[in-house]
């Protein structure tokens, strides 16, 4: 095959063409100190000194996490991306001198919006009115056709008054009306004892979160779509849905975060 000149000349044309191709596709990629670009620092904003140092160790490793799938995305090449300590996150972004540009692209993937995690406890208040305000909102019978179990466990017997089941219905002809008036209790309101919303949520592991079930995500969405079930909220506080599912047992459950409204930036 390489006896003839015009053999060997196909051969060294061929093998140039590819090798010249493997160097384009695979060429050096100029760094940060050659090329030019901006160099960030992200830093966790405590100013109250509320958070623990755990607290800020888990922020920045989500944040970390966020910054690369992100940056990969957006095709910025040989990005560096360093935690430092347990509170800061160094961002280097190799090719780009705009400072406008880098800002760009860091606050549209939204790397630099915390909202301060408040404790579950804050939001506890706020549950039973919530649940009164999905209630009033959908009617009982929306509610019972979701096919969850939203009463008080200490109260069955509004169960049956308000679905009309089991054995404690009375005829008029068994027991006397007067009587029965005099034993009975001062109303209560049924709707107190009914926990559309609170039913659903199950305190979380982390701090500041809430487990919801996977298969009941849908329904609690729906929940905190309402108007009605903002309005209830406690003005400085938010429901947020996490991003990362765990396991439970044979169960798969998402957080459901608490956080304040204001925006650190």
């Amino acid at each position: 095959m390489f006896k003839t000149p015009r053999s060997r000349l196909i051969t060294i044309v061929l093998l140039t063409a590819l090798f010249g191709w493997l160097l384009y596709s695979n060429g050096l990629k100029l760094g940060l100190d050659l090329q030019g670009g901006m160099h960030l620092v992200l830093e966790v904003d405590d100013p109250e000194g509320t958070m623990t140092v755990e607290a800020k160790a888990d922020m920045i490793d989500r944040v970390d996490r966020i910054i690369r799938t992100r940056i990969d995305e957006f095709g910025v090449e040989e990005p560096l991306i360093q935690k430092v300590g347990g509170e800061r996150l160094i961002v280097e972004l190799a090719g780009i001198d705009n400072e406008d540009r880098a800002k760009e692209i860091v606050q549209r993937n939204a790397f630099l919006e915390f909202k301060l995690v408040l404790p579950t406890t804050d939001m506890t208040a706020a549950l039973s009115r919530i649940d009164r305000s999905v209630v009033a909102a959908l009617g009982i019978d929306s509610i019972r056709a979701l096919g969850r179990d939203v009463v008080a466990d200490d109260q069955p017997e509004i169960v049956d008054l308000l679905f009309g089941g089991g054995d404690t219905a009375v005829s008029a002809e068994q027991v006397d009306t007067t009587e029965v008036v005099e034993e009975v209790p001062e109303e209560e309101d049924p709707l107190d004892n009914l926990q559309p919303f609170s039913s659903l949520l199950n305190l979380g592991d982390v701090p500041g979160t809430y487990l919801i079930a996977i298969e009941d995500e849908p329904t609690v969405q729906l929940f905190l779509d309402m108007d009605e079930v903002q309005r209830a909220l406690p003005r400085d506080q938010a429901l947020q849905w996490g991003m990362e599912l765990v396991g439970r047992g044979a169960r798969t459950y998402k957080y459901l975060w608490v956080l304040g409204k204001k925006i650190r930036s």
